[in-house]
């Protein structure tokens, strides 16, 4: 009987606990270290950012209306930055301490202090207010090696046939140029500086779009059999290598300079984010079916090592400089919303 007490309450607490710890076995690619869970949060997160400088990770939670900030180190939730309308992508620039909202109900690029997270500045992204629809910017790249800020704005979003990526220096303070996009659902986008080139999704068009970044223009579309709803976006730059996955089926595919798809594989439905990393060779793939993480043996061929649930966590990050892989789920039937924790195994 007091075995069966103790145990109850073992669980209860668990429970309640924001940090609940879990062991995983050794030969998993990732170890689960813990869930933060978020009983105050209801709706969809979207994308993540961090502050190495101060151990700050941080969120988007677009009907919260906030940014959420945690513990890099332990997970712990540490903050609640609200006066949003619909927050979608975020970044940090360490150079000018800022970190860079995209506000797809404000129509703008929200600038905040990584200090105190005072409002610095308001900078106004495409409009779509005047024909009745207001949330536009969305998918964001920041390259943080020349400090550019890539926003896809425009489209379905705000009621126009077709997008915008636009570009805000942060040096500069100010939107420098523009990018435009044949199709009205812009989606995940990375840069390849060692060969000038932006790669976005082009959602609707179930195409990839090319960018020469010299010129500023699409140059090349490309698009694959089966390829529905392509949402996430990863880039191998040294082997010229082009991830992509599909949502409805999972389909990730893997496309060379040129455009044709050198491997395909069988992923995660309803995935939102993509992680390429160079040093273990692994790509991981995060959707509410859970997290599939491919190995690349060679340049044109991948295995699969894991497919771990995530409780529908679709949005994930990878901080290398302290090995831990981050997923965020939202409020289920089952479940609260929460920030699992990974540590990611050699």
């Amino acid at each position: 009987m007091k075995t069966h007490i103790l145990i109850s309450l073992l669980t209860i607490a668990s429970t309640l606990s924001p940090m609940s710890y879990a062991a995983q076995p050794n030969e998993q690619p990732v170890t689960l270290l813990g869930t933060t869970y978020l009983p105050e949060i209801v709706g969809d997160f979207d994308h993540f950012a961090v502050d190495l400088k101060r151990n700050h990770l941080f969120v988007s939670a677009e009907v919260h209306h906030s940014i959420e900030m945690f513990d890099l180190k332990t997970g712990q939730h540490l903050k609640s930055i609200g006066g949003f309308k619909t927050p979608h992508s975020v970044a940090y620039a360490p150079e000018k301490d800022e970190l860079m909202v995209a506000d797809g109900g404000d129509s703008a690029l929200v600038l905040l202090s990584g200090e105190d997270f005072h409002r610095i500045d308001r900078i106004q992204l495409i409009d779509g207010s005047a024909t009745g629809k207001g949330d536009s910017p969305d998918a964001a790249y920041y390259d943080a090696a020349n400090r550019l800020y890539y926003i896809g704005n425009g489209g379905v979003s705000a009621n126009l046939p077709d997008s915008v990526i636009s570009i805000f220096s942060v040096d500069q303070g100010k939107l420098i140029g523009s990018i435009s996009i044949p199709g009205n659902n812009v989606e995940s986008m990375k840069v390849d500086n060692l060969h000038q080139r932006l790669y976005v999704n082009i959602r609707d068009k179930k195409q990839i779009g090319v960018v020469d970044l010299k010129t500023r223009q699409v140059i090349h579309t490309w698009t694959a059999p089966d390829m529905n709803r392509n949402t996430a976006l990863a880039v191998d730059a040294e082997q010229e290598r082009i991830f992509v996955a599909g949502r409805s089926p999972g389909i990730f595919y893997v496309f060379d300079r040129e455009g044709r798809i050198v491997s395909q594989k069988s992923c995660v439905d309803i995935n939102d984010d993509m992680t390429w990393d160079p040093v273990m060779k692994r790509i991981y793939i995060s959707g509410t079916q859970g997290l599939s993480i491919f190995h690349q043996d060679t340049p044109d061929t991948y295995s699969e090592i894991a497919n771990i649930p995530t409780n529908g966590g679709k949005t994930s990050f990878y901080v290398p400089q302290v090995h831990r892989f981050f997923v965020i789920h939202p409020k289920t039937n089952v479940d609260i919303a929460g920030l699992l924790v990974y540590r990611v195994n050699p």
